[in-house]
């Protein structure tokens, strides 16, 4: 008999114990997460009471997505800049303020409220442009990273980066690629702009993305000769709006109100064209005032090619007759028809002229477009 009661508390004293280690859902406890500290790892996040379908958005999904506009210009780095040496740098001819891509990237931070970052060197460069390009040579030659005056404060917070340079020896500066190296673009999509002479872009895009191997890198690059860059404001900007950056209420159109309408003059001769609401429309729309060369092509259109290419999507295909204004995509050219032509897979319309129809068999040169007030 006492050997069986002996059993009961003992089995009665082994319940209580396993109680003890249970929660009241049921579920075993986690073990405590290790302390933070130098070698310690990340503490584990206590589970959220909330119920799934009423979680908060995280972070990512409820902030503003952030735009950098990083930028490298000689004009900023030269030596005149430099305290003591201004004086006599500045009778240098070679260098004028502000700089080509200092006007691109403030122009591009115009189009899309992004935060401006000029990448400055510590030792600046000549004022003189052989003299600049001849340290810049040997520092590609020896493959030096200049050293920086700064770094992006809380690189985190941008989603974008639009990325803008010179071509200095057929490449990228090594300053910029100084950036790229202390700046992780890891994940963040960046959009490449370029100032150049002959040498077009050369191998710059693939230096910047052997820098910033883990960087989403667009293939739509804005670039300009450097004789070109001070009048690339509407080029520029264009280019930005059509990659969908830009601050500026989007062109609809307006139940019950009349399209937009454009002027082409060349002389004394005036043709008025009434767009219709399509996103190509508003892609020349945003191009304008242009002044810009037109062309013949064939015996029944003019043409002439705008800075950047007009944006297709749901855009209406062109289909009427003499007096369309059309874009071909294949192309890339705005096409003013003044006979008729054949429906095209790749020609969309843009609107129609509504005055001085007549004239445009008779339209050559320079041509001035711009929006009716």
């Amino acid at each position: 008999m006492k050997k069986l009661v002996s059993l009961l508390l003992a089995a009665a004293w082994m319940l209580c114990l396993a109680a003890c280690g249970q929660t009241g859902g049921g579920e075993s406890s986690a073990p405590p997460a290790p302390e933070t500290g130098e070698g310690a790892s990340e503490p584990q996040e206590a589970a959220s009471e909330t119920p799934p379908e009423e979680q908060p958005p995280t972070t990512a999904e409820t902030a503003d997505s952030k735009t950098l506009v990083a930028y490298f210009t000689w004009a900023e780095n030269a030596a005149y800049l430099a305290g003591d040496e201004a004086v006599d740098a500045l009778a240098s001819p070679s260098v004028v303020v502000p700089g080509n891509v200092q006007q691109l990237a403030g122009w591009v931070q115009e189009e899309t409220g992004g935060d401006l970052f000029s990448i400055r060197v510590t030792d600046p460069y000549p004022s003189d442009w052989d003299a600049c390009l001849e340290r810049a040579n040997e520092e590609r030659g020896a493959g030096i990273r200049p050293e920086l005056q700064e770094t992006v404060e809380d690189l985190d917070q941008y989603d974008t980066v639009f990325l803008g340079y010179p071509n200095w020896w057929y490449g990228a500066p090594m300053a910029l690629l100084s950036f790229l190296e202390q700046n992780d673009l890891s994940g963040k999509d960046v959009y490449l702009f370029c100032s150049h002479g002959t040498g077009g872009l050369a191998g710059s895009v693939e230096q910047i993305a052997e820098a910033a191997p883990e960087a989403v890198i667009s293939d739509n690059i804005f670039d300009c000769y450097e004789e070109e860059a001070p009048s690339s404001q509407q080029a520029i900007q264009a280019w930005v709006e059509n990659l969908g950056f830009s601050r500026a209420e989007p062109f609809q159109e307006s139940e019950g109100t009349s399209m937009a309408q454009i002027a082409i003059t060349w002389g004394e001769n005036q043709v008025l064209c009434e767009l219709n609401g399509s996103p190509a429309a508003h892609s020349l729309l945003i191009q304008l005032p242009l002044t810009i060369e037109v062309e013949d092509y064939s015996t029944n259109e003019k043409i002439f090619y705008p800075f950047t290419p007009l944006d297709t999507a749901d855009s209406p295909l062109a289909q009427g007759g003499a007096g369309t204004l059309a874009y071909y995509e294949p192309w890339g050219d705005v096409v003013f028809f003044y006979g008729d032509y054949n429906e095209n897979p790749g020609l969309f319309e843009l609107g129609q002229v509504v005055s001085g129809e007549d004239l445009i068999p008779r339209m050559s040169g320079t041509i001035t477009i711009e929006p009716v007030e």
